[in-house]
């Protein structure tokens, strides 16, 4: 018998052994396969899929009854610029993903805009050129090479043409991120680029953390090691003087304006090496200073050696509308962000025009569900995505009834600033209903009784923090402006002296939140995309809550309510500037609802916009699912 179970279980040993052989075969395969797919896919954009199609209705139907803070007459422009595109999606900043780059020129296109040229633009200032009642300028910043890749065959399908903006420093990279002189002609090649420039160099001056310790001139690696320390107080390096740590100038005037002049000749001669030409398109760093720097006397030479050099510069960013009774100099262009839906572009472009333009709707079957009474809201993979009216809110209520007892659940993944709210057993109109919100990473519940909120939780308290004390964050700070410098300095001598400040600031010992010292409260950013997992369950005149699967509310008392009907919410938070550096306000917000149910205690779902288990195993991998399967049957 032993002999016998011996022989059985060396078997299955082999059997298992030929299965995982197996998988492991086709998973080396499907890899190749996927990576050559990859490959083709780099060399033949084209071969990317199109976006997804989409419902569209126009703007009157939404905006009746708003005024939009643009009133453009005459001959006019819109400029909107993207920093960069990506493949899929990352959490935070400014790069947006392709899916999203497509919706957006897919509902640009079908609101009529169609692009202009540089040129266009000149003769129009210049000669009085009339230019298209919809013209549209479109801008790639910063010459991120896969952008140019990933973003042509959109281009092409929409027969849009871009301007690809480029650092002259970066014309000579040798590692494919950026966008080389010879890469450059190949779009020019295309019709559907032409040449732009941000600059010679992206690299920062006058640097002091949130605590006001000088932490001197970066360059771009640099810079990125310690931005988390900092807040506004820096400039671009053709901004100002240079200063020291006590804000005076290391240079004189005459030392100023030579460096300023190396730095527009040297953008002149790399240009004229690799393209034969200086492009007209110039975008100065950083914006919205009120003229060319943050200085009058480099902001004078600023404006003379741009005007040498360059036709025209994107002096702004906030706003897209452009009229011809301002500067050549002086335009202004709205920056896509990643956390941009189309319709908040839309909202966008329309509160600065006042153009008619066309919104995402979506799956129309599950707008059905729902009458709109503020805002405009797309349905989407599993999403509602909630946008406000600018500086207003989005409001949609459910068509069906909630039961008296009932049990909700759903993903909330709009942006830490701003207001995602959903109100239970309100009226028609949207009004005294209990309200579950989250507002600027606190969560809130507020009662028809009352406007004070009935409870209150500081979600950066929920998530285990604060985590450091102030004193230990802006040494923090100290420590990662010596270690970037020893990093990526070129300046011999200041490497050294980073390196005599490290040793120095590792012997240092400060005060802990725990040893009494003051928590450090991280400021917001307007960037910053939240995922909360909420489940409500309401029993009467109680309800429970769950966030992120942790029990935080059990049978709380709350008002029966006016009514029977859901209410979902998107609110913009005002005077939010201190939130970014260079999106110096948003005044439209997306609340993001993802995988909505909401059922009844003792009768049939009420409603369910979410992915079934059927989908969400699709999702998965199709090699990560094989592997499963064969090691559970062989354990």
């Amino acid at each position: 018998m032993d002999d016998r179970w011996l022989r059985r279980k060396n078997r299955l040993k082999v059997i298992r052994t030929v299965f995982e052989l197996l998988v492991m075969i086709f998973a080396v395969v499907w890899v190749f396969l996927s990576l050559k797919s990859y490959k083709e896919s780099r060399s033949n954009p084209s071969a990317l899929p199109p976006a997804n199609e989409s419902t569209m209705i126009p703007s009157d139907l939404i905006t009746e009854g708003y005024d939009s803070m643009g009133h453009a007459s005459g001959t006019h422009f819109i400029a909107l610029a993207y920093n960069g595109v990506v493949v899929k999606p990352i959490e935070g900043g400014k790069i947006v993903n392709l899916q999203a780059f497509k919706e957006q020129m897919q509902t640009l296109k079908a609101s009529g805009y169609q692009t202009i040229s540089q040129e266009d633009i000149l003769r129009a200032y210049k000669n009085g050129a009339n230019l298209p009642e919809k013209a549209m300028l479109l801008i790639f910043e910063d010459g991120i090479n896969d952008s140019a890749i990933w973003v042509q065959p959109t281009l092409e399908a929409c027969n849009y043409k871009a301007t690809m903006c480029t650092y002259a420093e970066n014309l000579s990279d040798t590692e494919n991120l950026y966008v080389t002189g010879k890469s450059a002609r190949e779009l020019m090649d295309s019709s559907y680029w032409e040449m732009g420039s941000n600059g010679y160099r992206l690299s920062y001056i006058n640097i002091f953390d949130r605590y006001e310790n000088y932490f001197g001139h970066m360059n771009t690696a640099e810079f990125l090691k310690v931005h988390h320390y900092l807040r506004r107080d820096y400039n671009h390096y053709l901004m100002d003087f240079l200063r020291d740590e006590n804000r005076l100038r290391q240079e004189s005037v005459e030392e100023m304006e030579k460096r300023i002049e190396w730095d527009y000749g040297k953008m002149a001669e790399l240009y004229n090496q690799d393209f034969g030409f200086v492009p007209s398109l110039y975008i100065l760093m950083h914006s919205n200073t009120g003229a060319y720097g943050n200085d009058p006397l480099v902001s004078r030479k600023n404006e003379e050696m741009m005007q040498k050099v360059f036709g025209m510069n994107f002096n702004r960013q906030g706003t897209c509308l452009n009229m011809m009774d301002s500067s050549v100099y002086d335009l202004s262009r709205l920056q896509s962000r990643q956390y941009f839906s189309a319709n908040h572009l839309m909202m966008r472009i329309w509160d600065d025009t006042g153009h008619q333009v066309m919104f995402r709707l979506g799956d129309e079957e599950q707008a059905k569900a729902w009458e709109r009474l503020e805002g405009v809201a797309e349905y989407s993979d599993h999403r509602i995505i909630l946008t406000s009216m600018p500086y207003g809110k989005g409001t949609i209520v459910l068509g069906k009834e909630l039961p008296p007892d009932f049990e909700l659940s759903v993903r909330l993944q709009g942006n830490v600033v701003g207001q995602q709210s959903i109100s239970m057993k309100t009226d028609e109109n949207g009004e005294g209903g209990v309200t579950v919100c989250l507002h600027n990473n606190c969560l809130y519940i507020y009662d028809p009784s009352g406007d004070a909120p009935i409870f209150e939780l500081d979600l950066l308290e929920f998530d285990g923090g604060p985590y450091e004390s102030v004193p230990e964050n802006e040494l923090a700070g100290k420590i990662a402006c010596c270690e970037a410098i020893i990093a990526y300095d070129e300046d011999e001598a200041r490497r050294a002296e980073a390196q005599t400040n490290l040793d120095y600031l590792n012997t240092l010992r400060v005060l802990s939140i725990q040893e009494g010292a003051e928590p450090f409260i991280p400021e917001l950013d307007i960037d910053e995309q939240d995922d909360r997992q909420l489940r409500i369950q309401c029993s009467g005149s109680r309800i429970s809550l769950w966030l992120d699967d942790r029990l935080i509310i059990d049978h709380l008392k709350v008002s029966e309510g006016r009514g029977t009907r859901l209410v979902l919410g998107s609110q913009v938070t005002m005077d939010n500037e201190r939130f970014s550096q260079t999106n110096l306000s948003d005044d439209v917000y997306d609340a993001v609802f993802r995988d909505l149910r909401i059922s009844s205690s003792i009768g049939p779902e009420v409603y369910s916009y979410a992915e079934s288990v059927e989908e969400t195993i699709t999702n998965v991998g199709f090699v990560d699912r094989v592997i499963r399967i064969f090691r559970n049957l062989f354990k």
